[in-house]
């Protein structure tokens, strides 16, 4: 029977680091909450603009549980990203080939933690609802990966690493108004080397970003400038913002029915998640009006 549960080694990347202002010196709830997020924040605006600004500087690319294979082209990119959909370097790699094959006890196991997850994003079906049951908007839409609000009852892995599938991070939205439908879920964890077991089966395809500036304030958290780039601290302190060097580990599951993205239940990027005019055109960070 064939099971390849086990993910390719690499060296593990630098823990996460909390934003330098409002946790430094101390480890305690409120570093989780803060590091978690900002993953959030960022990954609502890293698809879109991370690897290919508009303003057609480069930048340093996320990484992901595995190496880019070996002739790839350099992680850095530059271009623009309105005529197709952005996605990470590293995990527009992995995902380019085929998932690994589970035996059956592995593909039982996995299928009844989607089930868990699709339950779970079917609790909060607009962002009305995630409003309602007190979650925070964390950044604003972005093609590719939505608009996502925090659930702070899910912001890591279980102990041994694996996700509790019907308690995610953050809901992922198609848009920021009361009406915007619920297209996903995302979980986090704090393991500060390689990525967490997660979901059954090696097929879900964590990652992180780096180089973050956010912002917080009374109705969330803004970003000033794309992630995944060569912002400095300096830059970041010039808007009064915080600085991270990296965020913990995500993963994204489009688990809901209709939502399903192209590319996999684990994708980085749902090719389906445009623009409110249907394009992927963004803002300078990566963000764009949704539904």
């Amino acid at each position: 029977m064939l099971d390849q549960d086990a993910r390719t080694e690499v060296a593990p990347p630098p823990a996460p680091t909390p934003p330098d202002r409002p946790t430094r010196g101390r480890r305690s709830p409120l570093f989780v909450v803060l590091v978690v997020l900002a993953a959030v924040a960022i990954a609502a605006a890293g698809f879109a603009i991370g690897r290919a600004s508009n303003d057609g500087n480069s930048g340093s690319a996320a990484v992901t549980t595995r190496p880019q294979p070996a002739g790839s082209s350099s992680a850095k990119a530059s271009g623009k990203t309105s005529d197709t959909v952005p996605t990470l370097a590293f995990g527009e790699a992995v995902e380019s080939q085929p998932d690994k094959p589970l035996n059956n006890a592995t593909r039982t196991a996995l299928a009844a933690d989607l089930v868990a997850a699709r339950t779970a994003a079917s609790k909060y079906p607009t962002v009305a609802d995630a409003r309602a049951a007190g979650m925070l908007q964390a950044g604003k839409f972005a093609p590719g990966a939505g608009a996502h609000f925090i659930n702070y009852s899910g912001v890591k892995t279980n102990p041994d690493g694996s996700v509790n599938a019907g308690n995610p991070a953050s809901y992922i939205y198609d848009g920021i108004s009361p009406t915007s439908r619920v297209v996903g879920v995302m979980y986090t964890s704090l393991a500060s080397g390689d990525a967490p077991s997660g979901f059954p089966g090696p097929n879900d395809h964590w990652h992180l970003h780096q180089n973050l500036c956010i912002k917080y304030g009374p109705a969330g958290i803004s970003v000033p400038f794309a992630p995944d780039r060569d912002v400095t601290r300096a830059q970041c302190d010039s808007v009064h913002g915080d600085f991270m060097r990296r965020t913990v580990w995500m993963v994204h599951a489009w688990v809901v029915p209709g939502w399903e993205s192209p590319k996999g239940v684990f994708s980085h990027a749902n090719p389906d998640l445009t623009c409110k005019d249907g394009t992927m055109h963004t803002d300078k960070v990566g963000f764009c009006p949704g539904t």
